[in-house]
């Protein structure tokens, strides 16, 4: 039986949509979540066929919660409701993978007849609810070598892929980049999965995503037809690039758009944001100028380039990842949107007082690259974003992809453990200064088979807590399990069978001293040590704990190497 997760913030809505969904189809299984982050949990746990998400919602909102199953759940299938959109929605949600789009208020009805075709395991086109350039994307992020074959009306090509890269392609007469971009381009295509790859050399020098944005940008020609311009895909796509950083290819795709049309504002603007001298920016910033004097981005873009030649003594500079205001290349704080670039030993005594309108900017563009590809400098400033915003508990979730895509780069590891060691030294206060952000050496992590098999329970009822506690852990080898009350604590207990237990007192439905004691009482439970965490640190509660059973006792604030160190003499 098919189960399908329905997520709304109006527990009317969400009633009235499940009663409907089970009235019209019948057997089926249906889950509700009240906004993005009880879905992702729901997710972990249970097995779902479709996703049915309202876009406006609390905490986590459905363009997050998009963007986290295309990264984690790609095979299952989305679709997207909501009362407050438009065109510019519609276009962008589809771009993250939602393959329905419907408008509120719903007819019930069609609901259930979308579903049921979403649920059609034959759809043309699709490899489990996945299109090809989806397809080629998770292959990319997977780093997989593989072979595709594709089909369409009578015509057939090969696409090569070796540890991620497409390194060549073979269509009709075509070869190489051209014959990529020709497949791509092909309307439903039968796709047919060798596991491996017989090409050695690369004919392809660029990336996925950049060939996904030409054959794009032809499309829309094609389709517009000679009365529109061809340079306004390019100009989207050499936007698409730089926010993702893709430097080279960026000034690539815009040198081909400023060829075409020189005096296109927007593309000097854009180019000027991918230059690496003040001389070059405020060349391309000029023709910029000369074209569009009143554009109220060329305006603000003269102002950062006006005040950066007061700050900057350097001639070649990079851009700040939030505004794009030119920087020298080791400034901590931008001088424009005043945000902090990294974390640095002063960051923590530091102001933070970043324009907050230019960083819900930032965050909307990283959250569009992440939802393309898995770019480590995206996940990397997004989680810098956050933490601006001293919104702990994104910041670290960002920080931790980061670190586990590049888990070889020593200064992101670094930054990430200064993170943690604050935010835990901290958590009843987390806005409080600290006498100085140390440089917290790396925890290192360990590269023994059993410790990496060893599964730990946290039952935490701090959101924060227990993102710090779970990353510290899982850096360190560890298989993580998480709950967040004494009643699903027991439930995980029972399912998991974890090495050790990490058990918060201070829990709602069930405080941690009961869960202990239901532990130990039980013959087949109670040899699984249980630490003791908790914000209480009086000789009374501790010897409680020992009565009860706990095999330590660790008080919050706690020291991230220090919990660590305990975790690993119990297991």
């Amino acid at each position: 039986m098919k189960t399908i997760m329905l997520v709304d913030d109006e527990e009317v809505v969400l009633n009235m949509i499940r009663d409907g969904v089970k009235a019209f189809i019948g057997a089926m299984n249906v889950v509700t979540a009240s906004d993005g982050r009880q879905a992702v949990r729901k997710l972990e746990s249970t097995k779902v066929d479709l996703v049915v998400t309202d876009l406006n919602m609390p905490g986590m909102n459905g363009f997050e919660l998009l963007a986290h199953m295309s990264r984690n759940y790609r095979d299952v299938p989305v679709l997207v409701m909501t009362g407050f959109g438009n065109s510019d929605t519609e276009e962008r949600v589809k771009k993250m993978g939602s393959l329905h789009y419907l408008k509120k208020p719903l007819k019930l009805d069609e609901l259930a007849e979308t579903i049921t075709e979403t649920l059609e395991p034959n759809s043309r086109g699709y490899i489990h609810g996945v299109t090809l350039s989806t397809f080629l994307q998770m292959i990319a992020q997977e780093q997989k070598t593989c072979t595709l074959e594709v089909r369409s009306k009578g015509r057939t090509g090969q696409l090569y892929l070796r540890n991620g890269r497409l390194i060549d392609a073979e269509a009709g007469g075509l070869r190489g980049k051209d014959a990529a971009i020709e497949i791509i381009l092909w309307d439903g295509p039968e796709i047919f999965i060798h596991d491996t790859c017989e090409k050695i050399d690369a004919y392809i020098d660029s990336s996925i995503i950049y060939m996904l944005l030409e054959a794009s940008r032809i499309k829309d020609e094609t389709n517009q037809g000679s009365s529109s311009s061809p340079t306004e895909a390019q100009l989207e796509n050499g936007i698409a690039l730089a926010e993702a950083m893709h430097f080279r290819e960026a000034k690539e795709e815009l040198t081909k758009l400023l060829k075409r049309n020189p005096r296109s504002h927007e593309g000097w603007l854009w180019y000027s944001r991918i230059r690496e001298t003040m001389k070059s920016i405020e060349t391309s910033l000029r023709n910029a100028i000369l074209l569009a004097p009143d554009d109220p981005d060329v305006i603000e873009e003269t102002r950062k380039i006006d005040l950066a030649k007061k700050s900057v003594s350097e001639s070649k500079v990079r851009r700040c990842p939030f505004c794009w205001s030119p920087v020298e290349e080791r400034t901590t704080q931008c001088h424009y949107c005043l945000a902090h670039l990294y974390i640095h030993k002063q960051f923590f005594t530091s102001p933070r007082s970043a324009k907050s309108e230019i960083m819900s900017q930032a965050i909307d563009r990283y959250m569009r690259v992440s939802a393309k590809e898995e770019n480590m400098l995206a996940y990397y400033y997004l989680g810098m974003t956050y933490l601006n915003l001293k919104r702990w508990e994104e910041s670290l979730e960002q920080l931790h992809k980061t670190v586990k895509l590049a888990p070889d780069k020593r200064y992101l590891s670094n930054q990430l453990h200064i993170l943690l060691d604050y935010v835990a030294s901290s958590e009843t206060e987390k806005d409080r200064a600290l006498p100085g952000a140390r440089n917290t050496p790396d925890l290192e992590v360990t590269s023994q088979p059993e410790i990496k098999a060893k599964k730990i329970l946290v039952v935490e009822g701090s959101s924060t807590t227990r993102k710090v506690i779970s990353i510290t852990l899982s850096q360190n080898g560890y298989k993580v399990i998480e709950a967040r009350d004494g009643l699903e604590a027991l439930g995980k207990v029972n399912e998991e069978r974890p090495d050790l237990i990490l058990l918060d007192v201070l829990l709602p439905k069930m405080d941690g001293y009961q869960i202990l004691s239901i532990i130990k009482d039980s013959s087949q439970l109670k040899h699984i040590p249980v630490i003791i965490l908790t914000s209480k640190d009086g000789f009374f509660d501790k010897v409680k704990g020992k009565l009860a059973g706990s095999a330590e006792y660790l008080t919050k604030p706690f020291d991230p190497k220090e919990l660590l160190e305990i975790v690993q003499s119990h297991v």
